[in-house]
C-alpha cells in the first residue's frame, strides 16, 4: 500500500509545467535524423507526381492480379495465389495512401485536386478488380484444398474469398448484373436522400420574445426578414441552442415539430431504398438486408443484435423513469399542466445539470491549454502501454506545423512505428478530428513493416501570446482519436490486411473508447490540466467529480432515445413491407417510457445513419461503449496507470488486430464473456 501511494505521488508530481517540460526535454534530447526508416509513405509529393504513382500503383495492382490469373486451378499453392495478393496490399498501401491523403492536409488547390483524381483513378480500379471472376476462381480452388500455412494465412484467405463473395463472384453472370444494377440504384438513391437534407434551407420566423432564454450573442448571429423577425434555420447549429435553452415552451415545440418533418420526400426514398437492400441480400443468399450488414459484424448477427439493444433498453428503464419523472414535475413547476413532450428533454435535461452540478464549461476550458493536454495525453499512454514517443527532427512534412513521432517499445527498444501530428486549423485543411493509416503493419518474407499513423485535428492556435484553449469535448476527442493511434501502432499482426484500422467495425471503436474513461478520473485529469495563467495548478477536485457526474446526467433517457432510433433502423432492414411512419408511431412510447412522437413529424425522412454510413448498424456505437465499460470498469477502474493492465490491455486487445475474431480478443483479455452490466451499473451508480 506504501509504495502504491508513493509512486501515485511521483505521478501528480508530474503535473503542469513539470509534465510539459519533462516531455519537451525528452523529445529535444532523443529526437533522431530525418531519414524514416522502415516507412513507404511519401509525403510532398506534386500534383503530377501524385498521378503518376497512382498510375504505378494501378498498373502493378493489375499485373499481380492477370498473373494469379493465369494459374491453372490445378496448379494453386499459396505461393502463386495468396500471397502475392497479402504482398500487394502490404505493399501499395502506404502508396495508395500518399496519394490520397494530401486532398486531406495539402497547403495547394492543385495537389488536393489530385490527390481526389487519384483516389478516384483507383477506387475504379479496386471496384474492378472486386470483380475478376478469373482471379476469384483461382483462390476459391486454393481455399478448397483447406492446405492453410497457419491460422492467419487460413482467415486471410477466407476473407479474400468472402470479399469476392459479397460482390457475387460465386452467382450466375444474370444474377451477377442483377446485383450490380441493384448496387448502382441504391448509391444513387443515397445520395439523393442526402442531397435533399443538405439542399434543404427551410426556416421559421420567430421574434425576440418567441426566443426569451436564448443569449445575445446567438441572436446577433441570425438573419433577419423584412419584418425584423429572427431567421432560425432548420439546421442543428440553430435547432439545438433554441431546444436546450429557449424559455418559451410553445417556441420548442415549433422548432421541433418543423425539424421534425423536413425533406418529406426521404420518406419514400427510403421506402425504396430499404425495398433494393433486401432484394440485393436475397441475391447474396441472405433472408434480408440486416443479415447481409451484420454477418461481417462483431455481432454477427440481427437477432444479437436485437437482444442487445432490448436488454440494454430494459435495463435502463428503471433509471430513465425516475430521470423522466424528475424532468416532468420540474416542467410541472415552470410551465403549470403543459404535458410534457420528447422536445422539451434537452430544455429541462440543462437545467438540472445547471442546478445540481455548478459546472460552468468556459472556467473548464481555462485547464486545457493545447499544448499541455497533448503532453497530459502522451504520458499517461507512454507510461501505461510501455511505449516511447520521440520527435523526428528535421522530418520531411507537408507544414511546418506539422510533426512526426517515433513509438519504440520501452523495454525492448524496438521501434514500433511512426505518426504524424497535424493539429492545427488552416484553410483548405479537412475540417474534423480523424486518424487515417499511412502504412499497416505486416511481416511478409522476414521483413516486417511497420505502422504509420497521421492525427488531423483543427485545433486553435496560441494567439497573441494566449494559449490555445480547448473545450472539454474536445479533450474528449483527443483522447479518443489518440487511443485510434496507439491501437494502430501497437498491432502485431503479420498480414496487412489484418493490421491499422481495418478492423471489425464493432469492434475498432472499443480500444479508443475505454480510453475516454481518463478524461473523467481525477488523477489522470491532473496529468493532463493546468490553468493556463500558470500551469503549475492542475484541474481543480471539485471540477473533477462534476465533470464525472454530469458525464452521466441523463444518460439513461438520453440512450433510450438512441436505442428507439437504432431499433428503427435494424427493424427496417430486416423485415420488408414495413410502414416507417407507423413504426415509429409504435416504438416512440414503448422505448421512451409512453412519450409519444410529435405529432406531424417523420424522424425516417431525416435520419441519414440509416440511409447511408449505418444502415443495419446503427448499434455499433452503443455497442463499443458498452464493451469499452465493461474494460475500464473490470480491469482499469482501480488503477488508472497500472503499467501490467496497460500491457495485458496491449499484447491481447491492441496487438492482434484482425486475426482473432473480437469476442475471443475481449474475453481472453477479461477472462469471460463481455457483459453489459458495468455500462449499466456505472448509469446507476451516479443517478
Amino acid at each position: 500500500m506504501a509504495k502504491q501511494k508513493k509512486d501515485r505521488a511521483n505521478l501528480l508530481a508530474l503535473t503542469g509545467a513539470a509534465a510539459l517540460l519533462a516531455v519537451a526535454l525528452h523529445f529535444a534530447a532523443s529526437a533522431i535524423n530525418s531519414h524514416i526508416r522502415g516507412s513507404n509513405v511519401r509525403v510532398s509529393l506534386s500534383a503530377a507526381e501524385i498521378l503518376r504513382l497512382a498510375g504505378r500503383v494501378i498498373a502493378k495492382s493489375k499485373q499481380v492480379h492477370d498473373a494469379i490469373a493465369s494459374v491453372p486451378l490445378d496448379k494453386v499453392t499459396y505461393a502463386n495465389a495468396i500471397l502475392p495478393m497479402e504482398e500487394l496490399e502490404a505493399q501499395q498501401f502506404p502508396l495508395v495512401q500518399s496519394c490520397i491523403f494530401p486532398k486531406l492536409v495539402s497547403t495547394s488547390e492543385d495537389v488536393r485536386k489530385a490527390s481526389a483524381e487519384a483516389e478516384r483513378r483507383i477506387d475504379a480500379h479496386v471496384s474492378i478488380c472486386s470483380k475478376r471472376e478469373d482471379v476469384y476462381l483461382v483462390i476459391k480452388a486454393f481455399a478448397a484444398r483447406g492446405e492453410w500455412m497457419s491460422p492467419e494465412a487460413k482467415r486471410y484467405t477466407q476473407f479474400l474469398v468472402r470479399d469476392f463473395e459479397r460482390n457475387g463472384l460465386n452467382l450466375t453472370l444474370t444474377k451477377r448484373e442483377e446485383l450490380q444494377r441493384l448496387r448502382a440504384e441504391i448509391e444513387e438513391l443515397c445520395m439523393r436522400y442526402i442531397r435533399n437534407l443538405n439542399d434543404d434551407s427551410s426556416y421559421l420566423l420567430l421574434n425576440e420574445m418567441d426566443l426569451v432564454g436564448l443569449p445575445p450573442e446567438f441572436l446577433k448571429s441570425l438573419d433577419k426578414a423584412d419584418n425584423d423577425k429572427h431567421k432560425i434555420f432548420l439546421r442543428s447549429h440553430h435547432v439545438s441552442p433554441v431546444l436546450e435553452l429557449c424559455k418559451v415552451g410553445l417556441t420548442r415545440r415549433l422548432v421541433a415539430v418543423a425539424y421534425g418533418r423536413r425533406c418529406e420526400v426521404n420518406l419514400s426514398i427510403l421506402e425504396k431504398l430499404v425495398q433494393l437492400r433486401h432484394k440485393f441480400a436475397r441475391l447474396l443468399g441472405y433472408s434480408n438486408y440486416a443479415e447481409y450488414a451484420v454477418d461481417v459484424r462483431m455481432a454477427k448477427s440481427s437477432s444479437k443484435v436485437f437482444e442487445f439493444l432490448e436488454d440494454i433498453s430494459a435495463s435502463l428503464s428503471d433509471l430513465a423513469s425516475r430521470e423522466l419523472t424528475l424532468l416532468k414535475d420540474l416542467k410541472k413547476k415552470e410551465e403549470g399542466d403543459f404535458p410534457f413532450g420528447v422536445e422539451d428533454l434537452q430544455y429541462y435535461a440543462k437545467m438540472v445539470e445547471e442546478q445540481q452540478f455548478d459546472l460552468d464549461f468556459g472556467i473548464v476550458k481555462e485547464y486545457f491549454p493545447v499544448n499541455l493536454v497533448l503532453s497530459g495525453i502522451f504520458k499517461i499512454c507512454q507510461d501505461l502501454f510501455g511505449l516511447r514517443f520521440e520527435e523526428v527532427a528535421d522530418a520531411e512534412v507537408w507544414h511546418c506545423e506539422v510533426h512526426l513521432f517515433s513509438v519504440f517499445d520501452l523495454g525492448s527498444g524496438e521501434l514500433l512505428g511512426y505518426f504524424y501530428l497535424d493539429m492545427y486549423s488552416r484553410e483548405g485543411k479537412y475540417g474534423h478530428t480523424c486518424v487515417v493509416a499511412l502504412q499497416n503493419g505486416s511481416f511478409c518474407n522476414g521483413t516486417r513493416q511497420i505502422p504509420v499513423a497521421l492525427f488531423i485535428s483543427q485545433l486553435q492556435k496560441e494567439v497573441g501570446g494566449h494559449p490555445g484553449l480547448l473545450r472539454f469535448s474536445e479533450v474528449v476527442n483527443l483522447f479518443h482519436e489518440f487511443g485510434h493511434v496507439v491501437h494502430h501502432i501497437c498491432n502485431r499482426a503479420s498480414v496487412a490486411r489484418f493490421s491499422g484500422l481495418r478492423l471489425d467495425p464493432d469492434f475498432v471503436e472499443i480500444p479508443a473508447q475505454v480510453l475516454e474513461n481518463w478524461c473523467y478520473e481525477s488523477l489522470s485529469l491532473k496529468l493532463i490540466s493546468g490553468f493556463h495563467q500558470d500551469i503549475t495548478k492542475p484541474i481543480k477536485d471539485e471540477l473533477c467529480d462534476s465533470l464525472k457526474r454530469w458525464r452521466f446526467s441523463f444518460s439513461a433517457l438520453k440512450l433510450k432515445q438512441e436505442i428507439l432510433y437504432c431499433l428503427f433502423d435494424q427493424i427496417i432492414h430486416s423485415t420488408e413491407n414495413v410502414d416507417i411512419v407507423g413504426l415509429f408511431r409504435h416504438l416512440h412510447p414503448k422505448v421512451m417510457l409512453g412519450l409519444p412522437m410529435l405529432e406531424g413529424t417523420n424522424p425516417a425522412s431525416c435520419f441519414p445513419r440509416s440511409a447511408i454510413g449505418y444502415e443495419a448498424a446503427c448499434y455499433s456505437r452503443i455497442w463499443s461503449e458498452v464493451f469499452a465499460a465493461d474494460i475500464f470498469a473490470t480491469k482499469f477502474h482501480d488503477g488508472l496507470l497500472n503499467r501490467y493492465t496497460g500491457m495485458q490491455f496491449r499484447n491481447k486487445v491492441l496487438s492482434p488486430g484482425g486475426v482473432k475474431d473480437p469476442v475471443e480478443i475481449l474475453s481472453e483479455f477479461l477472462g469471460r464473456e463481455p457483459s453489459i452490466q458495468a455500462f449499466v451499473d456505472r448509469r446507476a451508480d451516479f443517478s
